[in-house]
């Protein structure tokens, strides 16, 4: 009898303790800062990484040092300080520009509205932005022309984008 009991207490420390080691893994697998060092150090240099591959990233310091000197040299009745753009909007356009007009580069542009190219009259002289795929498929060589190179195609098609919310 007493090696019978032995035994199911052997047992049953054998399955808590793989119980244990299993939840312990199982933890430290969904939670990266709690694995072991070397584990730590893998997952923080892969978002660096991430991160690094996207040229042109700038600090927040340097984004509002930036924005603060553009604030000082730029004022007056059409002081724009930004324009928003919808995450999605901007998704499709990359998309076209890339398939319809094998673009490789999206340029951004200046521009102040008009009587005619405002959307609102009171963003007449008011500065905007736009965006600009440079269009590899031009028969005529100009990046900016809307002659994608297909037969019977028509010229007029766009590679531009504005329509962002401006602010003030």
């Amino acid at each position: 009898m007493k090696n019978l009991i032995s035994k199911r207490f052997l047992a049953l420390g054998v399955i808590a303790s793989l119980s244990f080691a299993a939840c312990q893994k199982a933890e430290t697998e969904s939670n990266p800062l709690q694995s072991n060092k070397k584990d730590a150090e893998m997952n923080l240099v892969g978002s660096a990484n991430t991160n690094a591959s996207i040229n042109g990233l700038i600090s927040e310091s340097d984004a509002a040092k930036m924005q603060e000197t553009y604030r000082k040299n730029y004022k007056g009745n059409n002081f724009t300080e930004y324009v928003a753009f919808d995450v999605e909007d901007i998704e499709k356009f990359v998309k076209e520009i890339k398939t319809k007009y094998k673009s490789d580069k999206v340029y951004v542009y200046f521009g102040q509205y008009d009587e005619k190219t405002a959307p609102k009259p009171e963003y007449k002289g008011r500065v905007s932005v736009f965006f600009l795929g440079n269009n590899k498929k031009s028969s005529s060589g100009n990046f900016r022309s809307q002659n994608t190179g297909d037969p019977g195609a028509p010229p007029d098609g766009s590679n531009y984008l504005n329509h962002g919310s401006i602010w003030p």
